[in-house]
């Protein structure tokens, strides 16, 4: 008699229990941030700023006669506490200060152009590598620009320096703090490291003036 009693307790307790398991509200995962177009479009502006101060900054800034005459060829930027690894933030910063500098009528010049295209069936037509073996080994440049980045929660905070090529003497250097924002974010989330088991003169230009 007891024991019909204690299973239809035991059922009815089990019911219960996964009743309120049902009615408990389900934590949701944070949703990613979207990215917003004023976050591109800020971050154009801030490199242009950077641009714009590497140039106050430096003796003698023209195009045609000063120390950045002879060419100037623009790496990427890297982390600063591990010169080897850079990202997508880092890559890009590169590229929007080429188109800077060129639309201030300095002569860039492009060290990954590749000695031949390449044609992709279906792809399309490849003009510039990152591989050693597809692209000239020197390149005839009088300045570098370079930079480090260090990013801490809420900024991202750069410098950008410009280098005599033959002196290895500061020509010019800019800071400039980014926001961290879904944009910027992203785009440090991918990362990537130079292949450290390898002579670090593989992954370097020898730059020549």
């Amino acid at each position: 008699m007891y024991r019909p009693l204690f299973l239809l307790i035991a059922l009815t307790a089990l019911l219960t229990a996964c009743s309120s398991l049902e009615q408990r509200p389900v934590a949701m995962a944070p949703q990613p941030q979207p990215v917003r177009h004023q976050d591109a479009v800020g971050l154009v502006l801030s490199i242009e700023a950077m641009a714009a101060e590497l140039l106050t900054n430096m003796d003698d800034p023209d195009p045609d006669s000063g120390a950045m005459a002879g060419g100037l060829v623009v790496t990427t930027f890297v982390e600063g506490k591990k010169l080897h690894r850079t990202s997508s933030f880092g890559r890009y910063l590169a590229e929007q200060l080429i188109n800077e500098f060129q639309r201030h009528a300095f002569t860039v010049v492009e060290a990954r152009k590749s000695t031949s295209i390449r044609l992709k069936e279906k792809r399309g037509e490849f003009g510039l590598a990152r591989d050693e073996d597809e692209v000239s080994l020197s390149v005839a440049a009088e300045a570098m620009l370079t930079g480090t980045y260090f990013v801490s929660n809420e900024d991202i905070i750069v410098t950008a320096r410009i280098l005599d090529n033959k002196t290895a003497t500061l020509l010019a250097s800019s800071t400039v703090i980014f926001p961290r924002n879904a944009l910027t974010n992203q785009m440090l989330a991918d990362t990537a490291s130079a292949k450290k088991e390898l002579p670090p003169a593989l992954y370097l230009k020898r730059l020549e003036s």
